[in-house]
C-alpha cells in the first residue's frame, strides 16, 4: 500500500498509519498542486509495484466563497488540487493501472452535484471545482473501459477532518472502510458514476 500526504513529519495520523501496518505501507511526500511532485512520486510506486489495483484521489483544499470574493488566485488553486492534480496522478498511474484492470475512485463532494446547489450555500470555487471532478470521471470511464479500468467520483460525507470540522457526523474510518467496501463491488456498470460513501447514487 501506498500514502501520499503533503507533509507526512507532521501528520498524527501516519504515525498510526505506519504502527499499524508497518512494511506494508510506504507513505510518500506528495504535493496535488505540484506535476513534478506528483511524478516523483508516481515514479517512486512504479519502482516498487507493477500493478495498482485501487488508486483513491483524496486530497481537496477547501474555504467558504462568495461573488464578491471571487479571484484567479483563489480559483486556480482549488482547482490544481481538486481538480487538475488528480487528472494528473491518474496520468501517471496508468501503467501499472492497466496491469491491474484496476479501479479509481475520485472523493468528490455533495457540493460537486448540480442538483445539491442552493441559494443559502452556493461554494462556488470549490463545488465547481468538484463538478469537473466529476466530469473528468465520467470522461476517464470512457477512455479507460478498453483498458478494464473502472473510474467513479464519490461523496464522502461529511466527515470530522481538519476541513470538515469538529461537528461533522462522519468519522474518516467509518468512510474509509464505506469506500474499500465500494470499491471492491465495483464493476463495468457502476464506472463513470457518481456516489454516497455507501454505494447508493448520488444525484449529478
Amino acid at each position: 500500500m501506498f500514502a501520499g500526504y503533503l507533509k507526512p513529519a507532521k501528520a498524527k495520523d501516519v504515525k498510526q498509519l505506519v504502527k499499524e501496518y508497518g512494511k506494508q505501507l510506504t507513505v510518500l511526500p506528495m504535493d496535488m498542486s505540484s506535476e513534478a511532485a506528483i511524478k516523483r512520486a508516481s515514479t517512486t510506486i512504479r519502482r516498487k509495484t507493477k500493478r495498482v489495483d485501487l488508486l483513491i484521489n483524496c486530497a481537496g483544499v477547501f474555504w467558504n466563497d462568495g461573488a464578491e470574493k471571487v479571484n484567479f488566485r483563489d480559483f486556480t488553486r482549488m482547482f490544481v488540487v481538486n481538480t487538475f492534480g488528480p487528472a494528473v496522478l491518474i496520468r501517471e498511474m496508468l501503467l501499472p493501472l492497466r496491469t491491474a484492470r484496476g479501479a479509481i475512485v475520485n472523493i468528490s463532494s455533495e457540493a460537486g452535484s448540480q442538483a445539491g446547489v442552493s441559494s443559502d450555500r452556493p461554494i462556488l470555487a470549490y463545488g465547481a471545482s468538484k463538478a469537473a471532478l466529476n466530469g473528468l470521471t465520467r470522461r476517464f470511464s470512457f477512455i479507460l473501459a478498453k483498458d478494464g479500468i473502472r473510474v467513479i467520483s464519490v461523496h464522502p460525507g461529511w466527515m470530522r477532518t481538519p476541513m470538515g470540522g469538529d461537528n461533522a457526523q462522519q468519522e474518516p474510518s467509518a468512510t474509509a472502510r464505506d469506500v474499500f467496501a465500494l470499491a471492491d463491488k465495483l464493476d463495468a456498470k457502476m464506472s463513470g458514476g457518481f456516489f454516497n460513501h455507501d454505494g447508493s447514487p448520488y444525484p449529478w
